[in-house]
């Protein structure tokens, strides 16, 4: 089932015009365009990406780097306390997630010896929550009574292939009061302030009664993105909120660097757009079968496609299905933002 973008205003349609964000933080970080995106979910699956995100807390420049870690001399993340987005602001799309801080000037990361250098900025921004998104109460998604019957479920990808799942219980079987509760059987609660949302991630909503909404706001990422691929299903954020394409997200010739096929599907990763009752599946082939050059080609008959007339708008979680070993690729983000 689609995941719908009914309304995506994020400053002025298209335009995304910058205004200033609301919050202390993100005026001492930077003012980026904001807005805010109402998503629809119907009964079924539906496929989620969330686009725009939450305002950074601090920004600098890297006094020192080390096989584990980078270091602002000039920071203090001594008050910093949750999940954290770091992002590195060369044009390299490297973002990692940061759960615990080094020292009061020091981030913890995997070895970025050899792709970051002394005097690259970088952004550090809090990563969103269950409670952020959905709401401490479960906001407007379809809550369960003593068990997940009639409940809409959160299903967050866990890295191994599988699904970390959540639902709002307005009675849990444990607490016997209202709480965030996981969906494995154990009726644990969860705090939904505990749960991160990292904005490469997508999500799947398994919606179980009629369709409701609820809105996500924030910010929006003006550079690509570095997101990782395991072997078979990924679940992906499409990233940009307006304007976004299979060209500009990918590459009109592939510069995401997605195992491309030669002649055929084999061996490359597809790229599943949500649509009404189903997927569109792309991929790219070096050789595609109609033309005989290389092309974005739909992968269930062959034919060659314009990736610059598929539009993301309306799909803010995408399916990468890679069939080789783990890999990075970047998203790309549309040309006209490097303008606001």
């Amino acid at each position: 089932m689609k995941m719908k973008t009914k309304t995506l205003k994020v400053a002025a349609a298209m335009g995304l015009t910058a205004l200033l964000v609301g919050s202390a933080a993100a005026q001492e970080s930077a003012s980026k365009p904001v807005g805010y995106e109402t998503l629809t979910i119907e009964d079924g699956f539906n496929y989620l990406g969330l686009r725009l995100h939450e305002a950074p807390v601090a920004s600098g420049t890297i006094t020192a780097i080390d096989a584990d870690s980078i270091e602002d001399s000039a920071a203090d993340f001594s008050a910093l306390t949750g999940t954290y987005i770091l992002e590195i602001d060369n044009g390299s799309g490297i973002i990692q997630e940061v759960v615990t801080f080094n020292s009061a000037t020091e981030i913890p990361t995997d070895d970025l010896s050899g792709e970051v250098a002394v005097d690259d900025s970088y952004t550090l921004r809090p990563a969103a929550t269950l409670e952020s998104v959905f709401g401490a109460d479960g906001g407007d998604l379809d809550a369960g009574n003593a068990g997940t019957g009639g409940a809409d479920q959160v299903w967050i990808p866990d890295g191994t292939g599988g699904f970390d799942k959540y639902y709002y219980d307005n009675t849990n079987l444990t607490t016997f009061v209202a709480a965030w509760t996981n969906a494995d059987g154990s009726n644990t609660v969860v705090d939904p302030a505990a749960v991160s949302l990292v904005y490469t991630d997508g999500l799947v909503i398994v919606g179980a009664g009629g369709a409701n909404t609820f809105v996500v706001t924030g910010s929006v990422k003006l550079t690509e993105t570095n997101f990782a691929l395991s072997n078979g299903f990924n679940y992906v954020s499409s990233v940009s909120p307006a304007g976004a394409t299979l060209a500009s997200m990918f590459g009109t010739d592939n510069e995401s660097l997605l195992d491309a096929g030669n002649a055929g599907t084999g061996g490359a990763d597809q790229v599943w757009v949500p649509v009404a009752g189903g997927f569109d599946k792309y991929y790219y082939d070096n050789t595609n079968l109609t033309t005989f050059v290389a092309d974005w080609t739909n992968a269930d008959g062959g034919a060659a496609v314009d990736p610059a007339t598929v539009s993301l708008d309306d799909a803010s979680g995408l399916i990468i299905v890679n069939p080789g070993a783990a890999q990075s690729n970047s998203a790309g983000v549309p040309s006209f933002y490097g303008a606001l």
